[in-house]
C-alpha cells in the first residue's frame, strides 16, 4: 500500500465525515478535493469512543454499496460518528442506539412484544434472545429448545425503548451494567447473524470492555 502523498492526507480520517470530489482513474478514483464537514478529534486517542466507532465505520463498509445511495442508513452512520465525538456521550449507549437503528434500517429489527418462535404472550421470566428466532423468545420455547441466551425483562424493557427511537427516554434511562451487556449482546448478535459474519471490530469492542471491566477499582474488590 503506496503512502498517501496528497496534501488532503492529514484531513481523511477514518472517522471524519466530509464531501470529496473523485476524478475517475483506471483501477480507483482519486480523490482531488475535499471539505470536511465534522472532526474526529473527540474519539481519537479515547479507547471507548474509538472502539464504538470502528463497529459503526465497519457496518457502514458492509451494508452500504458503492454507487448505491441510502440517505437514511447514511444518516444513521454520520450522526453516529458526530455523536461519538462529543465529550457529553456515553459511547456504549451511542453505539447501542445506533445498532438498533441499522436493524431498523436494514428489516431486522428484532421482536420484543411477543415470542419470537410462538408467537405467544413473553411473561416476565425465563426469557431469553434468539438471532435466529429473530427476537425475545418466551419461557416456554426456552425450556424446550434450550438455545437462547437469557435475558431479563428489564433488558427486555430498555430494547423496546430503543426501538421506539425515543433518545431522549433511552438517554435518561439508568441502564446498569449488566443490563447495558445483554441490550449490547443482544443487537451484535442479532446484527452478525443477519450480516451472516462477525465483525472484527465488535470482538475488538468486547475485549475492551472486558479489559476495562477488569482493571476498574470495582472489578479488583
Amino acid at each position: 500500500m503506496r503512502k498517501a502523498q496528497s496534501r488532503m492526507s492529514g484531513q481523511l480520517d477514518v472517522f471524519a465525515h466530509g464531501q470529496m470530489m473523485l476524478a475517475e482513474g483506471r483501477s480507483m478514483d482519486v480523490v482531488t478535493q475535499f471539505k470536511r464537514i465534522t472532526r474526529a478529534d473527540g474519539i481519537s486517542g479515547d479507547l471507548p469512543r474509538s472502539a464504538a466507532a470502528a463497529v459503526v465505520v465497519e457496518v457502514a463498509d458492509k451494508v452500504l454499496e458503492e454507487r448505491h445511495p441510502q440517505p437514511e442508513l447514511f444518516a444513521v452512520v454520520t450522526g453516529a460518528l458526530g455523536r461519538l465525538a462529543a465529550a457529553d456521550t456515553e459511547p456504549r449507549m451511542e453505539l447501542a442506539d445506533f445498532l438498533m437503528r441499522v436493524l431498523a434500517e436494514l428489516g431486522y429489527a428484532p421482536q420484543l412484544e411477543e415470542c419470537a418462535r410462538c408467537g405467544g404472550p413473553l411473561g416476565e421470566t425465563g426469557l431469553g434472545f434468539s438471532p435466529i428466532a429473530g427476537g425475545v423468545t418466551c419461557a416456554a420455547c426456552n425450556a424446550s429448545w434450550s438455545v437462547a441466551p437469557r435475558i431479563t425483562a428489564r433488558s427486555v424493557k430498555i430494547l423496546r425503548v430503543l426501538a421506539s427511537g425515543d433518545r431522549d427516554i433511552f438517554f435518561r434511562l439508568r441502564v446498569d451494567e449488566d443490563d447495558l451487556a445483554a441490550i449490547e449482546k443482544a443487537l451484535e448478535s442479532q446484527l452478525e447473524h443477519h450480516l451472516d459474519r462477525q465483525l472484527k471490530s465488535i470482538e475488538f469492542a468486547r475485549q475492551t470492555r472486558r479489559s476495562r471491566r477488569r482493571a476498574s477499582p470495582q472489578a479488583a474488590e
